[in-house]
């Protein structure tokens, strides 16, 4: 079964740089930019007339970044300082092994140990080619100089919780270690500020390539929310926004409650994709950490679906058609039988209402929701690999955007070049162009003509990705 929706339209745009014919390496380059009839943006860098091989863009939509934890206490608004102190003090880091904290780092050390011995010194040994590389979380510098070598033109970036280096008072990935009420409202708000205004700063060095996701902490004041995400689009935070996921729903309703249509409109209005990310949203599972570690991992990619049935079932997609939805590293095979199940509940005559209340509440198919306003950030991880032949065909590859996870242990760099080739073989060349970089140029209105001149600095060659 295909669940791709055609586009109707098609728009080139066309921009070449001019430079002196004195030197046969600077003459012009064309780069064009194809919206195709499957809804997907196609990146096709023209061959040069020196006979130099073509650059490929690649994007990345999936990196992790956060200092040191203690750093953010220097971004905290003074009234939470001893809030965060309290916090600070009981934090504990998970997730750690040799190489993955800063040096100076006052928790770089952990009794908990969340990776298996193999694993670990598996990473150690791919992370000791570039020994500074995981230094690419907290400096900004340092991450350009790694996504130089992987030949990642531009990154969208998630909060961290590998490097002892968690937001504070928000549980990410640790949700089912901690009490749902441990932190209030207004702390998780102030939590997700205080890494707001540290991303400002990181994402200031590269604005074209380093793409900051944004948090916006609690869903429980709506205004304060709304007031987040006008300071992150004002403050250079041009990947979008997280959203909040919680298992206890008691102080902030689900998200297709209408409350939240006025903080939808400002995401649709200042083109602020909205996020689900792996490990958020879980229920506090056991006092054994062993078990309810295990459970953790085993649903840890559910509670981030969600919000796919709540935004398109809640009518919230309908209301905000520009509203963009991205669901980055929980896999893609879940899709296909999440839309053909919306489907059916809309088209099957058992449910308990008519066609005239369904054209009332919706004006397309879920499916259809989907294909016009949902992106799949599918990362490749060891955890997840990458996406089936299977899923590709009955998803199509317009709304897929290949993700690294630098500098994760799971990810592949800084072998992604490599990676990518294996990845891709086999696949024509105008889709792995999509799903490496164009799809999400497509969805994050990047500037590529910003990126131009480092794509054709550090891309990788068509024949180094694309093989038969």
């Amino acid at each position: 079964m295909c669940l791709e929706m055609d586009s109707p339209h098609k728009t080139t745009i066309r921009r070449k740089e001019n430079a002196s014919s004195d030197s046969p390496s600077e003459y012009a380059r064309t780069l064009e930019i194809t919206e195709k009839r499957d809804g997907m943006t196609q990146i096709d860098h023209q061959t040069d007339r020196t006979g130099q091989s073509e650059r490929m863009v690649l994007v990345s939509s999936d990196g992790h970044i956060g200092p040191p934890a203690e750093r953010y206490r220097e971004y905290m608004d003074p009234k939470y300082v001893d809030d965060f102190d309290k916090w600070f003090s009981s934090y504990i880091p998970v997730w750690l092994t040799k190489g993955t904290t800063a040096r100076e780092s006052v928790k770089s050390v952990t009794d908990t140990v969340m990776w298996g011995e193999e694993y670990q010194q598996a990473f150690e040994a791919r992370a000791a080619k570039i020994p500074w590389g995981i230094e690419g979380k907290w400096d900004a510098k340092r991450r350009l100089e790694a996504l130089d070598i992987d030949g990642v033109a531009a990154d969208v970036m998630f909060p961290d919780d590998q490097s002892a280096n968690s937001p504070p008072f928000l549980g990410l990935a640790r949700d089912f270690s901690e009490e749902w009420d441990r932190w209030s409202p207004a702390q998780r708000r102030e939590g997700a500020r205080a890494y707001n205004r540290w991303l400002s700063d990181f994402c200031s060095e590269d604005p074209n390539r380093l793409l900051g996701v944004g948090l916006i902490g609690s869903l429980a004041d709506v205004d304060d929310a709304i007031e987040t995400v006008r300071w992150c689009e004002e403050n250079g935070i041009n990947g979008g926004l997280m959203l909040p996921v919680n298992y206890y729903n008691n102080v902030e309703p689900f998200w297709n409650d209408k409350r939240y249509d006025p903080l939808w409109s400002v995401c649709s209005e200042l083109d602020m994709p909205l996020h689900t990310h792996v490990g958020l949203g879980s229920p506090y599972y056991s006092d054994d950490a062993f078990v309810g570690g295990l459970l953790w991992a085993a649903e840890s990619t559910f509670w981030v679906h969600r919000p796919l049935w709540f935004f398109i079932l809640g009518g919230v997609l309908e209301k905000h058609p520009n509203l963009k939805l991205v669901f980055t590293e929980q896999g893609v095979e879940w899709v296909p039988g999440a839309l053909m199940m919306m489907d059916y509940l809309l088209d099957a005559k058992i449910t308990p209402f008519g066609e005239s209340e369904r054209r009332q509440m919706y004006s397309i198919r879920p499916s259809e929701y989907f294909f016009r306003q949902c992106w799949l950030g599918a990362t490749n991880t060891d955890a997840l690999g990458w996406v089936s032949s299977g899923d590709r065909e009955a998803l199509g590859f317009g709304r897929l955007m290949w993700g690294s996870d630098y500098p994760h242990m799971e990810s592949a760099w800084p072998q992604t070049r490599e990676k990518l080739r294996t990845l891709m073989k086999g696949i024509a060349e105008d889709e792995v162009k999509a799903m490496v970089g164009g799809n999400a140029i497509e969805c994050y209105g990047i500037d590529q003509t910003g990126l131009a001149s480092t794509v054709q600095r550090i891309g990788p060659s068509t024949e180094e990705i694309i093989s038969r």
